[in-house]
């Protein structure tokens, strides 16, 4: 599935491709899968903030979950993507 996210924030772009793949319902699940409350996404756009490094470690291991539960091999080259890009957030 293709999703656009040129231009967005990258916590952003890892969002919609969670939630388009229905490893997400909404923002809530997004922000507890950071290890925060319901409300943390929706406060990091309100502010223009980008997640703590705290927040993308525990994005960071959701992402190797969900990249062990699928077989579908452009998902999973599409989740890696993701994978290696949060690494670099959380070094």
């Amino acid at each position: 599935m293709l999703i656009k996210t040129e231009g967005m924030p990258l916590h952003e772009q890892v969002f919609e491709v969670l939630r388009a793949n229905y490893f997400l319902n909404d923002t809530a699940d997004f922000s507890r899968q950071m290890g925060r409350s319901r409300t943390y996404l929706s406060t990091l756009r309100y502010n223009g903030h980008s997640p703590s490094t705290d927040a993308y470690a525990n994005l960071l291991n959701y992402l190797r979950e969900c990249y062990g539960e699928t077989e579908d091999a452009d998902l999973k080259a599409c989740l890696g993507h993701y994978i290696k890009r949060v690494e670099e957030e959380v070094v």
